[in-house]
């Protein structure tokens, strides 16, 4: 069954945020006077955002995270977008994460949109949701809980804004190479409306909206899609800083207006914030911008997944596996993870089928060790009967383990995501003990892949598996995005 709001959603409007801060940064300088400052700082619209004191650890000094968003917003298009109906709901259907490291070196990370991430307060659900849950302040307590890095800026593009932005930058020149077997499906889509050829493509606000939208026809889909918008970005960004744009007054504040009437910021960023990312742009060349994408896989069968890469009640989603998107982020927080985050350690290398496991309800909810067990059987572990621990409510989960067990505790960590491991000579020998948190969540429990061998059946509802995760696509600069072709 097709996914009529996806493929109706516009993706990659939020992209333009880099050249309207530029352009900001420049137009100011330029002009030199604060009326024209004061002015169009007013015209970006801000929110007050809600994220409570339960937030991830400050950066390092002069390190800045922005979140940039697209808005699903189809305000300003007379609804020419709204193929099969109107669309009420906002959607975050693309959601990147520009870290400014204090090292000068400026990252983006693309979120897929179909990412299965825990939403505070409502479960499993895909990550594009959950501005729709709980608006921008959920979206962005949703980021910080997958990433553990805290959030400075939130910045968001609606998809009227888009189009006049990239046709105040004169267009832009992406390349489109051709589909293995000689197919058209990347050259013709009716739901995005994208028309386009083999080669170079001009592309004015119109084809660039309909080129970063399309989704169907494209031989890995979303990711294609991602491709698209990363290239797409550093055309934009190319385009924007070259010498014909910079020494056109009527361009730039072109630029400028068409960037400040379609953003939207939280009422903690001001233009200032947008002159220090503009500056920091300003001051790089297009090989000093990394775009990234974090590692992410469709579910197997041993995860739950259907023949086409389906989870039941949540359809086409995208898994991560907490040690290797661990390792991922680890580099852009510039501090020690949170405690509650697995460590990064070796692979496990026991079977579950040979690690034994007894369950403690810690959490204080009722029913909760048992469903735990359930799903541990499942998984391919021996599972004892669930039992209460008497020692107190705990808020994360614990993995503890006899000395010399180290081993077999691993793999049962492995496949609770969020558990901590702890020695304990309390435990039994030749068992693993592992105590429910008041954050645990029973339908994360993963199958525990190993280094011996494949996982050993699988786990109903794992939405963060401990399996095999694609390969993660080398870090791409802008200039290389730019030079090269994508389908």
């Amino acid at each position: 069954m097709h996914d009529t709001r996806r493929e109706r959603s516009p993706l990659g409007r939020l992209l333009m945020l880099l050249a309207a801060a530029l352009s900001a940064l420049i137009l100011v300088t330029t002009i030199g006077g604060w009326t024209a400052y004061e002015y169009f700082g007013a015209q970006i619209h801000r929110i007050r955002l809600g994220l409570g004191d339960d937030r991830p650890a400050d950066a390092a000094s002069g390190t800045r995270n922005f979140l940039l968003v697209g808005s699903d917003s189809r305000a300003g298009t007379g609804g020419e977008y709204e193929s099969q109906g109107v669309v009420t709901d906002e959607r975050s259907d693309t959601t990147m994460l520009a870290h400014l490291d204090a090292d000068g070196t400026t990252t983006m990370v693309s979120f897929p949109r179909d990412t299965l991430v825990r939403i505070p307060g409502h479960g499993r659900g895909k990550l594009n949701s959950a501005i729709t849950l709980g608006g921008p302040s959920l979206l962005i307590r949703t980021i910080e809980n997958l990433t553990d890095i805290k959030i400075d800026h939130y910045v968001s593009i609606d998809l009227a804004g888009f189009k006049e932005m990239t046709d105040a930058v004169g267009g832009v020149t992406v390349c489109v190479k051709p589909l293995p077997g000689g197919g058209r499906s990347n050259l013709y889509d009716p739901w995005s409306q994208w028309r386009g050829r083999v080669g170079e493509n001009r592309l004015s606000g119109e084809q660039a909206l309909a080129f970063v939208r399309q989704r169907h026809g494209l031989p890995d889909n979303d990711f294609d899609r991602i491709r698209r918008q990363q290239q797409f970005i550093g055309a934009v960004f190319t385009q924007a800083t070259s010498s014909g744009v910079l020494t056109n007054p009527v361009r730039l504040e072109n630029l400028l207006r068409a960037a400040t009437k379609a953003l939207t910021v939280d009422d903690g960023t001001s233009i200032n914030d947008l002159r220090a990312l503009a500056t920091r742009l300003r001051g790089m060349s297009a090989d000093q911008i990394r775009f990234e994408t974090i590692p992410v896989h469709a579910p197997t069968p041993a995860e739950g997944g259907n023949a086409l890469g389906e989870l039941p009640r949540f359809g086409s989603v995208q898994l991560y596996e907490p040690i290797t998107l661990e390792k991922f982020l680890a580099p852009l927080r510039g501090r020690p993870s949170r405690a509650g985050v697995p460590a990064v350690s070796p692979s496990p290398t026991v079977p579950p089928a040979k690690v034994a496991v007894d369950v403690y309800n810690g959490a204080g909810v009722s029913g909760l060790a048992t469903s735990a067990a359930a799903a541990l059987e499942r998984a391919g572990f021996q599972v004892g009967p669930a039992r209460t621990w008497r020692a107190g409510v705990l808020r994360t989960t614990q993995v503890r383990y006899h000395p010399g067990a180290a081993d077999a505790a691993r793999t049962v960590q492995a496949a609770v995501p969020g558990s901590r491991l702890q020695q304990d000579a309390a435990v039994p020998a030749g068992r693993v003990s592992l105590v429910l948190g008041t954050t645990f969540e029973v339908d994360t429990i993963a199958v525990a892949a190993t280094s011996a061998g494949a996982p050993a059946g699988p786990s109903a509802g794992a939405a963060v598996p401990a399996t095999a995760t694609a390969p993660t696509a080398p870090a791409a600069t802008a200039t290389e995005i730019t030079s090269r072709c994508t389908y």
